[in-house]
């Protein structure tokens, strides 16, 4: 019940464009979108490479594997731009719950967590 308060807050709080606006308990990162991945239950979005994380204690390496269930309304925004994102060579910012205990399903907790936000730059 924790994570999904979690997300849910995530998922309502106003998308911000600055890194450091980051809700608590989330995170941007900027990701080149390697692959997209469309399951029976989830999304996922692989970014190539390490990723720059922004807003934490300075800059660091973070996940390189996104998702959100099928069913998340985060799912009609986040596809669209990601497709748009890997065919013209746009960076994707993506706001990210640092919890992986929010991760969606076979999301796996060392490489995966769950989107909460997109931005096409």
């Amino acid at each position: 019940m924790k994570r999904l308060l979690l997300a849910a807050a995530l998922l309502l709080a106003p998308c911000p464009v600055l890194a450091q606006d980051a809700p608590e308990g989330g995170a941007w990162i900027d990701c080149t979108v390697a692959e997209i991945a469309a399951f029976r239950d989830r999304i996922e979005i692989v970014c190539a490479g390490p990723a720059a994380v922004k807003g934490m204690a300075g800059e660091k390496s973070g996940p390189r594997r996104f998702a959100v269930e099928t069913r998340d309304p985060l799912t009609e925004s986040l596809l669209p731009l990601a497709i748009e994102a890997k065919g013209r060579g746009r960076t994707l910012g993506i706001l990210y719950v640092v919890a992986p205990e929010a991760n969606p399903a076979d999301c796996a907790r060392e490489t995966c967590r769950r989107a909460a936000g997109v931005v096409l730059k």
